[in-house]
């Protein structure tokens, strides 16, 4: 179904919903109040349907809508074009793994748990994904670079108090 079509069928409440999910899919940040097992079920089928294509169009497409903030805008230099592209690669990617891979836990998590719930499935997929970015040689060295700013001794005086101090003594031994 082609985009505008999709776009003229679906009422505009309809596109927010998935706009959300595919908020929570990417950040990985939904918190799940007392998910039921048909989540756990689409969280595990996410993971394992997932290759390292997916995983690459998911990243370069948070990428491109993290650099469209205006705060963001002039560290990135991604065209319109590129990001037509990756949305088209990014839903052709959700597309696939909700309707062929698991097609049957989203069902399943729809009936009982409602299409909120399809978004709560993402949040794990989310996480493995934004841990897997961050064991990125490069990303790791970006990282491990503003800690030569920090300054390690306020840090330890402002949050090492003498309780925190007396229960690492503690767990030491």
């Amino acid at each position: 179904m082609s985009r505008n079509v999709f776009t003229a069928v679906r009422p505009k409440k309809s596109r927010m919903g998935c706009l959300s999910l595919m908020a929570v899919f990417l950040c990985g940040v939904s918190q799940i109040a007392a998910a039921g097992p048909t989540v756990d079920q689409l969280s595990d089928c996410l993971v394992k349907s997932t290759t390292a294509a997916d995983k690459t169009a998911v990243l370069q497409w948070t990428f491109s809508a993290l650099s469209a903030h205006p705060d963001l805008k002039a560290y990135s230099q991604v065209t319109d074009a590129q990001r037509t592209q990756l949305d088209k690669n990014l839903a052709q990617t959700l597309q696939r793994i909700l309707t062929e891979q698991c097609s049957a836990q989203a069902k399943a998590v729809i009936k009982a748990e409602g299409m909120q719930a399809v978004g709560e499935s993402f949040q794990e997929l989310g996480s493995i994904t934004g841990e897997e970015i961050l064991k990125n040689p490069e990303v790791k060295s970006q990282l491990q670079g503003v800690l030569r700013y920090v300054d390690m001794n306020k840090l330890v005086m402002t949050f090492l108090t003498p309780e925190l101090w007396n229960k690492l003594g503690s767990t030491r031994q």
